[in-house]
């Protein structure tokens, strides 16, 4: 079983983080303990207020996770377009951090890179084809991961810690095709598979879903519930079940989802994973 735990009608987001941290702890600190390379992936794939990962929940992670280590944490991001990221590290005021915490932010763009070859049989090409993507060194070679993302609702499909880390890895330098990995892998009838390839080398070893704010297609709507758990494939089901309730919708079951519990990455049905907290 998976423990994810759930806050809901949160008024702090501040507050809610960091006790959806308290819950699931048991499960994480050792390992942070243990960590020396910890990266903390903010969640930039929209840049305006509401739609991108905030300060107040960056502050209640590190707030947390200093606790107990004493390492230095850096904060790691790519735009989509290859954009400079310090610009939109600046207006989210996360560089603000940089005196209380001392952290070390790195554009995921600029990075060294390992290139990855997602085979057929992973994304269900034809045979002899295959998907090579870039993969920022920051986050191949960390060993504690933090995915902290804002739940989406893009084009009917859902979005968030999972996806977060996977995508923004990947490397981009431009807006074109032939220079921007992210593209490549959102562009394919075959990204889920794609997603699924790349955690299996850069799976993060804490999810958090801050919902206190939410997207569904290009608008911001106040949903009030975080998640957090050390599985996060089980974060990002529990996270969907709960945008699901607070729109009055079922969201699908998310292809992405079911390949990364196939591949033994996380669980991803429900009815299998141990909430604590609020019940969904």
């Amino acid at each position: 079983d998976a423990s994810v735990k759930q806050i809901i009608d949160t008024a702090v987001r501040y507050d809610a983080v960091v006790k959806s941290l308290e819950l699931v702890q048991d499960s994480f600190v050792e390992r942070l303990a243990d960590s020396m390379r910890i990266v903390i992936k903010p969640d930039f794939f929209f840049t305006k207020h509401g739609m991108s990962t905030s300060v107040d929940a960056v502050r209640a992670v590190l707030d947390f996770i200093l606790e107990f280590t004493n390492k230095e944490i850096t904060i790691a991001e790519g735009l989509y377009d290859g954009g400079n990221i310090n610009k939109v590290f600046h207006n989210a005021q996360l560089h603000e951090l940089h005196d209380d915490y001392g952290i070390k932010y790195v554009d995921l763009n600029k990075d060294e890179f390992v290139t990855i070859r997602l085979g057929a049989d992973a994304l269900s090409l034809a045979s002899g084809s295959s998907l090579s993507v870039r993969v920022a060194k920051t986050i191949i070679n960390s060993d504690f991961r933090v995915s902290l993302a804002v739940p989406k609702i893009l084009r009917g499909n859902y979005h968030s810690a999972m996806a977060n880390l996977a995508l923004g890895s990947v490397v981009s330098n431009a807006k074109t095709l032939a220079k921007n990995d992210k593209a490549k892998i959102i562009s394919s009838r075959h990204s889920a598979g794609a997603i699924a390839e790349i955690l299996k080398v850069a799976r993060p070893s804490l999810a958090v879903v801050d919902g206190f704010e939410s997207v569904a297609g290009k608008r911001s709507l106040e949903t009030n519930f975080c998640v957090a758990s050390a599985d996060g494939v089980a974060a990002d089901a529990v996270a969907a079940a709960a945008l699901g309730s607070r729109l009055k919708k079922k969201i699908p079951k998310q292809k992405y989802l079911e390949l990364c519990q196939k591949a033994g990455l996380g669980q991803s049905s429900i009815a299998k994973i141990r909430l604590l907290g609020e019940k969904l």
